[in-house]
């Protein structure tokens, strides 16, 4: 349930050596992987002559974070941005311009250009693993020359990064990315970590930096929930809640337990807006399961938690257990 910023993709049609402005164009915007809700889509067209539709978000079930996406039809001659607001942070990217004749240049990858991003430690890993770690990710590479990524620290310490690791996409762009194990005293004290990265695309280098949210630290409140009443018992699977509300930093990490050992798979996570932050975790479960009367408890970590950082509330189907 940690932070994770959206990752922009912009979306062009091929022109195949049409003329674009004797027609209108749809063009779009992809913002995925991101987690919590909720995201703002705006398109810079230089142009009144558009419209704009952003569709719902999506919940990827597999990864819990979310997904949504927005195109935008426009006429005549015209340039697009696709800007993305999240967390108080901006993140933008351009799909192209055209001008008469649509040149094939303007349709490859390479054109896109390359955004870079960068998550702090998870609470998981920073109070109970005890093994934080920064992450920096680089996305619409076409190809891995000349890329170099590179960590400093405000402080002028040394750093020790992981090697990088590149992936290619569904959309055949490039992803890369490389991890910088911290020490959790400095990270908690307000050290400031920069990630900086290198491309023969890049007119100039992408530099990122990185600390731990100031503001007044506030220990979540967390509820479980019984199986509603009226659920039919002849359905097979139970659904058991978590609210975890009204805590500050958004860093924050939620699992559940069965009978306090290994964490069934996939619970279902949503989350939404507030003055401090809040999480609704679902899980499924079998009938079978729960009427054997295990105990699931949900597993909340966070900063302010007082002790060892943790809070546990278990639920049964017996009251006194």
């Amino acid at each position: 349930a940690s932070v994770q910023a959206p990752i922009v993709f912009p979306l062009a049609t091929c022109c195949k050596g049409t003329v674009a402005s004797a027609a209108s164009t749809t063009v779009g915007c992809l913002v995925t992987g991101y987690f919590p809700m909720p995201v703002t889509v705006i398109w810079d067209a230089g142009s009144l002559n558009k419209s704009v539709v952003t569709l719902p978000t999506t919940l990827q079930e597999t990864s819990g974070l979310y997904t949504t996406s927005s195109h935008m039809t426009v006429s005549g001659e015209w340039t697009d941005t696709c800007q993305v607001t999240y967390q108080g942070f901006t993140f933008e990217d351009n799909t192209h311009k055209c001008t008469g004749m649509a040149p094939p240049s303007l349709w490859t990858p390479r054109h896109w250009g390359v955004s870079t991003y960068l998550s702090p430690p998870s609470a998981l890993d920073l109070y109970v693993h005890e093994s934080p770690k920064i992450t920096c990710l680089g996305v619409d590479l076409d190809n891995m020359e000349g890329v170099t990524l590179s960590w400093a620290r405000e402080s002028g310490e040394p750093v020790h990064p992981d090697p990088i690791v590149n992936k290619t996409q569904y959309n055949r762009m490039i992803t890369v990315t490389s991890t910088l194990p911290v020490d959790a005293t400095e990270w908690v004290e307000g050290e400031t970590y920069q990630c900086k990265v290198t491309h023969p695309d890049l007119p100039k280098d992408i530099v990122r930096s990185i600390a731990k949210a100031p503001g007044r630290r506030v220990p979540s409140e967390v509820y479980v929930f019984l199986p509603p009443e009226g659920e039919p018992k002849s359905k097979d699977k139970v659904n058991l809640m978590c609210l975890i509300q009204n805590f500050f930093p958004p860093d924050i990490s939620v699992q559940w337990l069965r009978n306090d050992s290994r964490p069934p798979p996939d619970p279902h996570k949503a989350t939404g807006p507030s003055p401090a932050f809040f999480v609704f975790s679902r899980l499924e479960v079998s009938r079978a399961d729960w009427e054997q009367r295990n105990v699931f408890a949900c597993k909340v970590v966070h900063e302010a938690l007082p002790g060892s950082r943790m809070i546990k509330k278990s639920v049964s189907e017996n009251p006194g257990k």
